[in-house]
């Protein structure tokens, strides 16, 4: 009866049933109510006092919870309650600001990972924490001169994530380029906004997986294909093979390659 219950509690959108089943004995029945979109809200509101802190966090990440009782659980005594609030991509602005400053580490840390989380308070959060800098930069809503600031980062980790940023300028892909980090040049190179020139010194890249990011790249000049073509590395020549603007005439010479890899890629383009 209790997987009966549990199922029901699930899939059900009938309220009463709802209401019904959150009184249940068994706590894997009650927290499938609570994390049911189609909960009374009154229902919620009951269950966010739960004993149980499964059932609290569960009414935590609900996205039809109130903001009433999000401002209750936030304060709560668990953490993962308090890291459920942070999750909910519900969780108005307003409350996510208290619970950057949150005592615990997980909760600051999940904030930042919220995306109703405004820039202007991961810049806040961005000195508690490396990963949290990370998330600003590669956030597409980042300004630039937040960005700016982040591509000269002493943390590898935080520069690859802005080289990688889709909304990064030019001049700073042209400084990231050449970057001593090998990771952060490969993210350069698999930019879909990179220009043509600089791929084209990424393809002379010592690093094979830069080279590879290239070969990848739909950027990527047929000149700069061409020669990528008969790169000493296998999956640079593989990947240049299954790139689309690779033009027939090298797919041809590829499809002779000795490596078995490189030439099924390029037989299954031709």
């Amino acid at each position: 009866m209790t997987r009966e219950n549990e199922d029901k509690a699930r899939e059900t959108t009938s309220p009463k049933e709802l209401e019904e089943l959150a009184m249940d004995e068994d706590v894997e029945v009650r927290a499938e109510v609570a994390k049911n979109e189609n909960t009374p809200l009154p229902v919620l509101e009951k269950l966010s006092k739960d004993r149980k802190t499964i059932i609290r966090d569960c009414v935590a990440g609900n996205r039809k919870t109130p903001v009433s009782v999000l401002e209750i659980l936030s304060k709560d005594k668990k953490t993962g309650v308090r890291v459920g609030v942070a999750q909910n991509q519900y969780t108005p602005v307003s409350l996510l600001e208290k619970l950057a400053d949150d005592e615990d580490e997980e909760v600051y840390l999940t904030v930042s990972q919220n995306e109703n989380t405004p820039v202007s308070l991961m810049e806040k959060l961005k000195d508690k924490y490396e990963i949290v800098r990370m998330y600003l930069a590669e956030n597409f809503k980042t300004p630039i001169s937040e960005l700016e600031k982040l591509a000269v980062d002493e943390s590898e980790i935080v520069r690859q994530s802005v080289a990688g940023n889709n909304n990064i300028t030019i001049s700073l892909l042209e400084k990231l380029v050449d970057d001593e980090d090998e990771w952060v040049r490969n993210n350069v190179a698999y930019n879909r906004i990179t220009p043509a020139n600089l791929l084209e010194k990424l393809a002379e890249d010592g690093n094979e997986d830069v080279r590879q990011g290239v070969s990848k790249n739909e950027n990527t000049p047929v000149s700069v294909l061409e020669k990528l073509a008969g790169d000493e590395n296998e999956d640079v020549r593989m990947y240049v093979a299954s790139n689309l603007n690779t033009p027939v005439s090298v797919l041809e010479k590829l499809a002779e390659d000795e490596n078995e890899s490189v030439r099924e890629a390029a037989k299954e383009i031709l």
